[in-house]
């Protein structure tokens, strides 16, 4: 916020007043004419226009259904935040509702802990076996990777290169394969080894808490180590004795990689059974019935469910602030009757206003996003405060008659980034500014400084052409001119035509 006259304004009054009073020099010359004289001046172009200060938010807000208000916690003019309960609706019912199921939760919750305690023979017995299998699991993967399908590589864990060559004396034999297999086999092998590092590190924070994740995580990874090797099947299995003479060889590779698929692909079926065995192991509870860790599960599940929906239908109850602002409307009454959808609250942002006003379609094209802006309220005649122009609608509105557009103005300044786009820099509000106020804006759509300039009157128009009454030697000269941007104060740009010091008539 700045006075009304700043700084920079006394700065381009000084600047205009002398340029007015230079082109205001008038005199008579010997025809009787007025002349005026072609001088330097600073130039800004402006659009007028007034608005009003709008929230940037604003809300009606009842309930979704219809009831007895129990309780209002705001009034009008009100600041609130975020989420704030404004008003409730008398809901006991509900509310019992819901107590009611939160302690049937904890029943199951407590049902599902005695399951897996009262027959600790049955359930431990299945979470050994389930931990012994994940630990089994892991060994064949480390086998199957690090021992058999490790003989084709070199530098298998820092740059594994897949190469599959026979030496016979002072002679060695590669095998051809696809480049493109070789690449991928290649990054199989570095993914498999952070696998088999990553679940060595589980199997020392195994517990019972987390046997069923890093189950499901081994046969995920079981998985991709089978892939794995039956990549190395396929490479190896294209090569034949027709083609080579080292049958023997070639078919011991065949069989390492055979038995290596078939103990990894027997992992996975241990695994799983382990971990269905798990799940389903048939347990005696305290109320004398058999039942399972799955089955209880399932009603803990149903019984959360059941709170997730009473809860939701508890919300309906409740009036709450979706945004912090101030309370501009309320008329809710405790104990009074309600009925669902009326509006009984509403809400405006205070810490985010804008400005909007209709502008137009003469000067609407004069106006651009960016647009410095001198803002006045009629509240605060001695008060300037600056802003800039933020949105412009692209749709029309018809105001008596004539083609208007809305534009928007934020309190604030702009600034040129070093990529000559412009940054629009957001700035408080004053708190005084209300919603509703009048705002005068004068809006800088073009500056141009130090330009040669003459009053707009001195300009003779002809089908489309600009002309002076030029003096030369005492004598009128009709010469034509080419004007450019035209200034607040009645002055226009002189592009061409006229020099500085020439003198006008007019």
């Amino acid at each position: 916020m700045n006075k009304l006259f700043t700084k920079k304004f006394l700065i381009y009054f000084a600047v205009a007043v002398v340029a007015v009073v230079a082109l205001f020099f008038i005199f008579k010359n010997g025809n009787g004419k007025q002349t005026i004289a072609v001088v330097r001046a600073n130039l800004v172009q402006e659009v007028a226009s007034t608005g009003k200060i709008k929230p940037s938010q604003s809300i009606n807000l009842g309930f979704d259904k219809s009831g007895r208000v129990q309780n209002v916690y705001v009034s009008i003019g009100q600041n609130v935040e975020k989420n704030q309960l404004l008003a409730s609706l008398e809901a006991g019912e509900i509310s019992a509702d819901l107590i009611k199921a939160q302690a049937t939760l904890s029943e199951e919750n407590i049902k599902l802990r005695e399951i897996k305690n009262t027959a600790p023979t049955t359930f431990n017995d299945a979470s050994k076996n389930l931990e012994a299998a994940i630990k089994e699991s892991f060994a064949s993967a480390d086998n199957a990777v690090r021992n058999k399908a490790d003989q084709f590589f070199k530098n298998n864990t820092i740059n594994p290169q897949f190469e599959i060559s026979i030496t016979s004396g002072n002679f060695v034999h590669y095998f051809n394969v696809p480049s493109d297999t070789v690449l991928e086999i290649n990054n199989d092998r570095k993914k498999a080894e952070e696998i088999l590092v990553a679940w060595q590190k589980a199997l020392n924070n195994l517990n019972s808490g987390n046997l069923e994740v890093t189950a499901d995580k081994a046969i995920k990874d079981l998985n991709f180590v089978s892939n794995f090797l039956d990549k190395i099947a396929g490479a190896v299995n294209a090569f034949t004795s027709a083609d080579y003479a080292y049958d023997t060889t070639v078919s011991g590779y065949k069989t390492t990689i055979s038995g290596a698929r078939n103990e990894v692909l027997s992992a996975v079926s241990s695994l799983v059974t382990a971990k269905d065995k798990l799940n389903l192991a048939p347990i005696l509870g305290s109320d004398g019935q058999f039942g399972t860790v799955l089955t209880q599960e399932s009603k803990v599940s149903q019984a959360q469910a059941n709170i997730s929906s009473l809860e939701a239908s508890l919300n309906k109850f409740y009036i709450k602030a979706p945004f912090a602002g101030v309370v501009i409307l309320q008329d809710a009454k405790v104990g009074g009757a309600v009925s669902a959808g009326v509006t009984l609250i509403s809400i405006v942002s205070q810490n985010s206003m804008y400005i909007e006003a209709n502008i137009s379609e003469i000067h609407i094209g004069k106006i651009a996003v960016g647009n410095q802006v001198s803002v006045t309220f009629d509240a605060f005649p001695d008060e300037e405060f600056q802003g800039f122009v933020s949105y412009i609608e692209p749709g029309d509105v018809i105001i008596d008659g004539v083609v208007n557009y809305k534009i928007r103005v934020e309190l604030g300044e702009t600034m040129i980034g070093d990529n000559g786009q412009v940054i629009m820099k957001f700035a408080n509000p004053d708190p005084k500014i209300k919603s509703g106020l009048t705002a005068n804006l004068k809006i800088k759509t073009a500056q141009k400084p130090n330009v040669l300039a003459i009053p707009l009157y001195t300009v003779i128009k002809e089908n489309e052409l600009n002309f002076v009454n030029k003096i030369v030697n005492g004598k009128v000269e009709k010469t034509q001119i080419e004007l450019g941007l035209s200034g607040n104060t009645g002055l226009v740009e002189v592009l061409s035509g006229l020099q500085e010091g020439d003198a006008v008539g007019f």
